[in-house]
């Protein structure tokens, strides 16, 4: 099996430990913090935030390496594996305990309607308790992909878009892989606990394998500086508006599509009911269109060398889809919440796929698409 084979089979393994952390976390601090809508987006925008600070470090980081050493990329990435092993073993033995510390601090405060709500000193203890368990973990896998890149973008830069592409997008298929695998097999037969041991068991596995891979790699023919297509590329820039311009498009994409993501999982819960399960089938049929659009997106760029274009295409195309769903979206496609819960009383939980097609029907309608342009 070549380099480039392995690497881009460990770093599916990577994509399907970090979707199995994040579904179970969304379970726990569930758990902790009461409301599933809540905990997902606190989930999510901690875990997203986390992702883009560390792919921004780990660059500026590898890039700085390589001048030195050319195989640093993949040395890194095997410590960032490792390194989110070790925390993903920590945050396991420790979520647990937090339930009765979130039950001690909680206070309430009576509202204008009437009702008790939690104090704002009391959201603020659950923001942080997310952020500090969960801010290193997901800088580290921020960075992994960021560390591949530069190494397998070392002089072939005319493959960036295809080597990136599918990359990201097999990662993503194990993320949407991890997101199946959790909630169908993992929890069920193994409980919560040892479903985040299986993610940690993961993480080795991509960190030996880099190891693996690194001592059998001959980096002697390897340029100690990066390729001249690359300075090149960046001379080319140098109206610094039209970069802060592209910038800004690539963060707004970025904030529509998770914005779209949370406004999503709102939309059907509040149709098909708070289950569980149908997190799980977002996050999977999202997963599934955005590794499909990357190797798409990056066969395309192998022949068409217009990616600011194909960019600006993409987002129009996410644009009109997403909105169209929304728009005819009706009762054709959508079971509702009565639906699946007189499913429930005549037929009892769910217990193999071909039952979860009531609800996997209606996401697939409506997020398919959409994440495929995603």
């Amino acid at each position: 099996m070549a380099i480039s084979s392995l690497i881009y089979l460990i770093f599916f393994f990577s994509g399907m430990s970090g979707l199995m952390y994040q579904v179970v976390w969304v379970r726990e601090f569930g758990q902790i913090f009461g409301n599933n809508i809540y905990s997902a987006s606190l989930v999510t925008s901690v875990f997203m935030l986390g992702l883009g600070v560390g792919s921004f470090l780990a660059g500026k980081f590898a890039d700085r390496k390589y001048h030195d050493q050319p195989g640093s990329g993949l040395k890194f990435y095997a410590y960032f594996e490792f390194g989110i092993a070790c925390l993903g073993l920590v945050i396991a033995l420790i979520l647990p305990h937090l339930e009765f510390l979130s039950a001690t601090i909680s206070a309430y405060e009576l509202g204008d309607q009437g009702w008790f709500h939690l104090s704002l000193s009391s959201y603020l203890f659950r923001y942080g308790v997310a952020v500090i368990l969960l801010i290193p973990i997901t800088l580290l896998m921020g960075g992994t992909l960021t560390l591949l890149i530069r190494f397998l973008v070392r002089t072939e830069l005319s493959l960036a878009g295809w080597h990136i592409g599918l990359l990201y997008g097999l990662n993503t298929a194990g993320a949407a892989g991890g997101c199946f695998l959790v909630d169908f097999y993992a929890i069920p037969q193994l409980g919560l606990f040892s479903t985040q041991l299986l993610a940690v068991f993961l993480n080795l596995f991509a960190s030996i394998g880099a190891f693996f891979i690194l001592h059998r790699l001959d980096l002697s023919d390897q340029v100690k500086s990066p390729p001249a297509i690359v300075s090149g590329a960046v001379d080319q820039i140098k109206n610094k508006k039209a970069l802060l311009l592209l910038l800004a498009a690539i963060f707004m994409s970025g904030f529509a599509a998770m914005g779209l993501e949370i406004l999503w999982f709102r939309y059907l819960t509040s149709a098909l009911g708070q289950y569980r399960i149908v997190f799980s089938l977002l996050l999977f049929v999202i997963l599934l269109g955005i590794w499909l659009g990357s190797v798409v997106a990056g066969f395309i760029s192998r022949r068409v060398e217009r990616p600011g274009l194909l960019y600006m295409v993409s987002q129009l195309a996410f644009v009109i889809v997403s909105s169209a769903t929304f728009l005819y979206f009706d009762e054709r496609y959508l079971f509702s919440s009565e639906t699946v819960r007189q499913y429930l009383i005549n037929h009892g939980p769910f217990t193999n796929f071909s039952e979860y097609r009531l609800i996997l029907r209606s996401v697939v309608y409506l997020v398919g698409l959409p994440s495929f342009f995603m």
